[in-house]
């Protein structure tokens, strides 16, 4: 399956003690499903992978992949700092009929290009899915060059595309024009949602955008305008996502208020959290229910 379109890097939700609530998460795919995405990403950032034992990892991936079973893409983030470990969760995403992995550049230590190169070519060697590459600098504390990205793409067949969360929207531009010139199916997702638009305008696959995984609908519409050339709709979508980035500032944490939104759009149970995020503003749940009332989607608020 080739990704496209709106892929929601979906939160991951947890009972009131902090564990995983595979139920709910299988309501939650449900949800978004419904809304016509056209994908799906595990085990992203906002999915705090960073949080999880590998072993909840693979839980959670082998009981989402059964339940979407098969009626959007999905995608599986398997970052980690340790090699092996991403070449395990790979495997186990491959094992279990992922379409795809997204695989984060190691964080902690800065790498040089060549350390980069080596990473992602032994995980590209290491699996028959296609990999997508994630390049998020305010995580991970580097930017993944250009120069890198095209001699990945020329020397591996299987690295597909990019996750480019980046608040310059110049290099975004820089890896659509510059890569396609040596690989023309190389696929470029935006992430940051004010993004989702211009990047069309200029070329990406998709997004694999934050407010996509409380509000899917919006992105949806905008994506499904600018595709049939209704710019006009596609503005309007714009400008309602740009006021739904507000949602990042609520907390140091993102994917809290974002799980916070899921919770009061869809089920009648409180989110639950994972220390040390079980701390957050006392004002977290009303900023939230006021976005959502802002933007009319009140299904579900508590």
């Amino acid at each position: 399956m080739n990704f496209h379109g709106i892929i929601p890097p979906v939160v991951t939700l947890f009972d009131e003690a902090g564990n995983l609530d595979i139920e709910l998460n299988r309501s939650y795919m449900d949800q978004l499903i419904s809304r016509n995405i056209d994908g799906i990403l595990l085990m992203g950032s906002s999915g705090e992978f960073s949080s999880l034992t590998t072993e909840e990892r693979k839980l959670y991936v082998r009981e989402m992949i059964k339940h979407i079973n098969g009626r959007v893409p999905v995608m599986v983030g398997v970052g980690h700092t340790a090699l092996k470990e991403v070449h395990e969760l790979t495997s186990y995403a491959e094992e279990h009929r992922a379409d795809g992995v997204l695989v984060v550049n190691p964080y902690y230590w800065k790498l040089s290009d060549e350390q980069l190169y080596r990473y992602y070519s032994s995980v590209a060697d290491h699996t028959n899915l296609q990999v997508f590459i994630y390049n998020i600098p305010l995580l991970t504390g580097q930017n993944i060059s250009v120069e890198l990205i095209k001699r990945l793409v020329v020397d591996h067949s299987n690295i597909a595309g990019i996750k480019e969360t980046v608040s310059d929207f110049g290099h975004l531009r820089q890896v659509l024009t510059e890569v396609k010139k040596v690989r023309s199916d190389f696929r470029v997702f935006s992430a940051f949602d004010e993004h989702l638009l211009p990047a069309q305008m200029i070329g990406a696959a998709g997004s694999i955008n934050g407010s996509a995984v409380f509000a899917p609908e919006i992105s949806v519409d905008l994506y499904n305008s600018y595709q049939k050339g209704d710019l006009e709709k596609a503005q309007k979508n714009h400008q309602m996502i740009s006021k739904l980035m507000d949602i990042y500032t609520y907390g140091p944490t993102f994917f809290t208020a974002m799980k916070e939104a899921v919770h009061q759009r869809w089920f009648d149970v409180s989110a639950g959290h994972r220390a040390p995020c079980d701390v957050f503003p006392a004002d977290l749940r009303d900023k939230v229910a006021a976005l959502l009332k802002n933007i009319d989607m009140k299904e579900g608020v508590q």
